[in-house]
């Protein structure tokens, strides 16, 4: 299975077999509160040190006819481009305000737009885009497969993270492409950047915009021939999201990619000089990891597949102790794929993050680190 494009790739293949036997059930938010819909495949949710919420929106393609690939079978096909995707800030009681938009990408049923996003001192940084080099050297599209800084509405670019993946391919597989996703910043003002499609942990001066790899992050035991590594059975690990802490550590948290085994998933450490660690290993489809107010981490399943296909709600807020040992604090949750802690421990959660128009939504959970949680079985695959 190919790393490009990440929760978009996974929708292929949920939406179509959930529709088959009906749409799904209704999800238990249980005591959880609807603070923004009618989104468009949110990806990524922020509180800033004001307490702002901020959510970042996958946006609908739009009037411009572009060719696209295929994200299971790399074909070029005929997709539509537009600036729906959506950075919004939301203050409390009021109306979500659109503060800038960005590139967006409709392909059959892919919607590649904005994916994460931080506030540093004023600053908005998100990524944007995906990139395959089967369509070729450059990317056309302004402000894509990059990070960007948004100032008062305007957007910069700041890295092209394209340019990073094609020069140096962190991964070293047969396969060149950039998918820049989760965004922290670290001790050292420098951006660090989860590259989903690339496997790579990279570091963006948000002065110079230069890159550096980190860490990348080798292909993990599969269960279908990967084209892109001589045919074995190794699928990719696919980078999410990133935690740094002050002194230079990050915890990473890996998707895994098809079939997506339930406990095929982890997070990993990666030391200042590079050295990769497990840390919280047995984890299912893990989206987003968020450092919390209470000292823990807490990490986002985006789902569940089965031998039998996508099983409905089965999305979770996951908290991960100090050991790595994990117990899940909210499930029942539709397509999760974002988290936010605000500095009480109130939390927000993107749910229907994939391309289902309208259907996204921001949920608040009042005393989120407080929830008592329920121990993972131990679902270690190796």
């Amino acid at each position: 299975m190919n790393k490009l494009f990440l929760i978009f790739a996974l929708m292929i293949l949920a939406v179509p077999a959930l529709a088959q036997d009906g749409p799904p059930p209704p999800p238990d938010l249980g005591d959880g509160v609807i603070v923004v819909d009618g989104l468009n495949g949110p990806q990524g949710v922020h509180v800033d040190a004001e307490g702002m919420l901020w959510v970042i929106d996958g946006g609908f393609g739009g009037d411009e006819t572009i060719a696209f690939i295929n994200a299971q079978t790399f074909e070029q096909v005929e997709a539509t481009f537009g600036q729906t995707s959506r950075v919004l800030r939301v203050s409390p009681g009021a109306e979500p305000e659109v503060f800038a938009t960005l590139p967006s990408v409709a392909a059959g049923m892919d919607f590649i737009g904005g994916a994460r996003l931080i506030n540093v001192d004023g600053t908005l940084y998100a990524t944007t885009g995906a990139w395959h080099f089967s369509l070729g050297d450059d990317v056309t599209i302004d402000n894509y497969t990059a990070v960007v800084s948004i100032t008062d509405g305007e957007v910069t670019m700041v890295a092209d993270l394209w340019a990073h993946e094609a020069a140096n391919n962190p991964d070293e597989t047969d396969n060149i492409e950039s998918h820049p996703y989760g965004i922290a910043q670290g001790p050292d003002d420098l951006l660090y950047v989860a590259d989903a499609a690339a496997n790579a942990l990279i570091s963006v001066d948000p002065e110079t915009g230069e890159t550096t790899t980190v860490a990348a992050f080798e292909g993990m035991p599969g269960v279908f021939p990967s084209q892109w590594r001589g045919g074995e059975l190794i699928t990719d690990p696919v980078p999410t999201a990133v935690v740094m802490e002050d002194d230079g550590t990050a915890y990473v948290s890996l998707l895994s990619g098809a079939p997506f085994v339930p406990g095929s998933a982890k997070v990993v450490q990666v030391a200042p000089d590079g050295e990769i660690s497990d840390f919280a290993t047995g984890l299912t489809m893990l989206t987003d990891l968020q450092r919390a107010p209470d000292g823990n981490l807490y990490a986002i399943q985006f789902g569940m597949f089965t031998q039998e296909g996508p099983v409905p709600n089965e999305g979770a807020v996951i908290r991960i102790l100090e050991d790595g040992t994990s117990e899940v604090v909210i499930d029942g949750l539709p397509f999760a794929t974002g988290l936010a802690f605000d500095a009480e421990g109130n939390g927000y959660v993107t749910i229907n993050g994939i391309a289902i128009p309208d259907a996204g939504m921001v949920v608040y959970y009042a005393g989120l680190t407080s929830m008592e949680g329920t121990p993972i079985p131990d679902m270690q695959t190796g």
